[in-house]
Order: structure tokens, then sequence, then C-alpha cells
């Protein structure tokens, strides 16, 4: 089991994880049951839906890991938020919340966005002296098989891949990400197949091609942590 968690909405009341802090204590006591040392505290951050502010997701971690000390729940918590990727994040980003003390900033990507964009907006992350962190790529639609295939066939070049997901020319969207220095977070439960077997497949794709450098719960609720102790990923 990993030891720190890179994903996840434990904070009450930002987003549409835990509605009160006694649900955030409970998930906070399985989570270190299921041996997480530490926890990155990662609420929503989408224009109109959710969108509170830096301040109050410090108060909120400040306010949940004093509750921890008081319930003896030995859990480290640290701030970020999950930025979605539309036409806002410049305006966010120039004052960022990093992942704890580093460079990361974990970036959610719409489903339907270009990869183009994606392309250029990690630039440019990269450019203001930030990392992109891909939140749960085998969520997202532009990772699927054939982009998978892709970045395979060009970095192994002796293992077999379909004819018509290998077009020469252009790096895939994940070779490209992958060398410009993005990093990965994979979510544990789209090993055990808690999104279905498509992501389930995905993922285990993803692992195969050493895409992920990271990993991550994206627990909303204790349903989410309820079985975390029967997935062993490091």
């Amino acid at each position: 089991m990993m030891s720190a968690d890179w994903h996840c909405h434990l904070l009450p009341g930002l987003d549409d994880g835990p509605a009160a802090m006694d649900e955030s204590l409970e998930m906070a006591a399985s989570l270190r049951k299921a041996g997480l040392a530490s926890v990155y505290c990662t609420p929503h951050l989408i224009k109109g839906c959710f969108d509170a502010d830096n301040g109050a997701v410090q108060a909120a971690l400040a306010a949940l890991q004093a509750s921890l000390k008081d319930e003896n729940i030995d859990l480290r918590l640290l701030p970020g938020r999950e930025y979605y990727l539309d036409e806002f994040l410049s305006d966010y980003l120039k004052k960022p919340l990093p992942l704890g003390q580093t460079k990361y900033i974990l970036l959610e990507i719409s489903q339907h966005i270009a990869a183009e964009v994606v392309r250029e907006t990690c630039f440019w992350i990269k450019r203001i002296g930030f990392i992109p962190m891909i939140a749960h790529p085998e969520r997202c639609s532009l990772f699927g098989m054939a982009e998978i295939n892709k970045t395979v066939s060009s970095r192994f070049p002796g293992l077999k891949v379909k004819a018509e997901d290998s077009t020469p020319g252009e790096p895939s969207l994940l070779e490209y990400l992958k060398d410009l220095g993005c990093a990965f977070q994979g979510n544990l439960g789209s090993f055990a197949g808690w999104y279905g077997f498509h992501v389930q497949q995905v993922a285990n794709n993803l692992q195969k091609a050493d895409i992920y450098t990271h990993f991550g719960t994206d627990a909303h609720s204790i349903r989410g942590v309820h079985n975390l102790g029967k997935i062993d990923r490091n």
C-alpha cells in the first residue's frame, strides 16, 4: 500500500466530498487504518460549481488537522487543489495552490477538450514554474487504448500493436506530456474495477507503459475508502 495519498477529497464542506467534519474524521481514520501516513487534500476548483478560495482550503485543512490530533488519528494533511482544465484555469493559477511544498499542480482534464489545448496548457504550466500532475488519466477519453498503443509502440519498438492505433508522425498526447515532464496520478480504485472494466483495462495498460508517477484514492466519502486495504499499489 502506498504511504501518501496524492488525490483525496477529504476536507468538509468545500466540494462534493464530505459535508461535515464527522464524516471527514471517519474517512481519515479509515485512510490511516489502510496504511496511509499523509494525504494531499485536493478539493475541486471548478468555476461556478466548486470555487472556494485557497484561504478556505487552508482554513478547512487546519481545522481538520486539529480535530485529527484531538482524536489521536496520526495522519498528516497537506494542501492542494484539483484544478479543472477550462478557460478559467489561467486566472486561478495566478495564485496557485500546489500539492504541499511541491511544484505539482493537480490537473483534471475535461472529457470534451481538444488534445492541442491540453498540450498548450501543460506547456504553459511548465513555463510558469510548476509541474502538471494529470489526475486519473485512465478515466479521460483522450488517453484511450489507441493513445496508449501509440505511446507503447514509440517507446518499445519491439512490441507489436494494431497498425491503426500507431500512426507515425506526431507523438501521442501521452508521449508529449511524459516528455514534457508531467506527472500522472492513477486512482487506486481504477485497478480494482471501481469505474468499470474499460477504465480498469486502460489503467493496467498505462501501468505497463510506465506512465504513472503517483497514486491516490480520489476518495469523496467513507464508502470510497472502505475497501482500500484490499488494494495493493505502490
